[in-house]
């Protein structure tokens, strides 16, 4: 069923690529409105994978002070990277927010242009451009996701913080949101293939 939920994953951004965002481009409002019908549209899409694999078994999800999420504004939402469904996971729940993604998601066949047309932003600029978009993003009264790792982390392995939270959170001088996430048994972490899931639903914590 993971390699299902995976590709249902994988259509669904298609298909909002190739059918939704035209559709989003010719209604009424400006540049800032369209992206928030994209984020809108992505945390809508997002909550329905999350409810499939808790529906087929794959997961249990347990949520503490979620409102906090859904209700925030304008924030740096921090967030430590143990899987690789927890921007899925937070964006499930937070009808706008931006985030930094690789540039590799950013020219996906299959999410690239939903990601782009969302105005998420790319790591693959440089370091003053990658703060200086952050910045802005967070002064338009979004939330902004960030894991300060950078990457997923092993299990058990020690955090390591880029500085590159640190700079945005100086530069932007907006509210900091905490977000500690937790994955037991561990599974989707760094150097594990997606499909490798173990026996047993694994119990997700945010």
């Amino acid at each position: 069923m993971t390699g299902v939920a995976f590709s249902l994953f994988s259509i669904g951004g298609l298909l909002i690529t190739l059918l939704a965002c035209p559709v989003i481009r010719l209604l009424p409002g400006d540049a800032a409105r369209r992206r928030e019908r994209t984020q809108w549209l992505i945390h809508k899409l997002f909550g329905v994978f999350v409810g499939f694999m808790c529906t087929v078994g794959i997961m249990r999800l347990h949520l503490k002070n979620a409102e906090a999420l859904t209700q925030a504004r304008g924030a740096l939402v921090l967030a430590n990277h143990p899987t690789l469904i927890d921007v899925v996971v937070m964006i499930s729940l937070m009808p706008r927010s931006d985030c930094v993604v690789k540039g590799a998601l950013w020219n996906s066949p299959f999410l690239g242009g939903v990601v782009r047309a969302a105005g998420y932003i790319s790591n693959a600029k440089s370091s003053e451009e990658l703060v200086e978009s952050c910045v802005d993003a967070l002064e338009q009264g979004g939330a902004l996701v960030i894991f300060p790792e950078g990457t997923r982390t092993q299990p058990g392995a020690p955090l390591r913080f880029l500085r590159g939270a640190a700079h945005i959170a100086l530069g932007s001088d907006q509210p900091i949101l905490p977000v500690v996430l937790s994955c037991d048994p561990p599974t989707l972490s760094k150097g594990r293939p997606w499909y490798d899931i173990p026996p047993r639903r694994f119990e997700y914590r945010l």
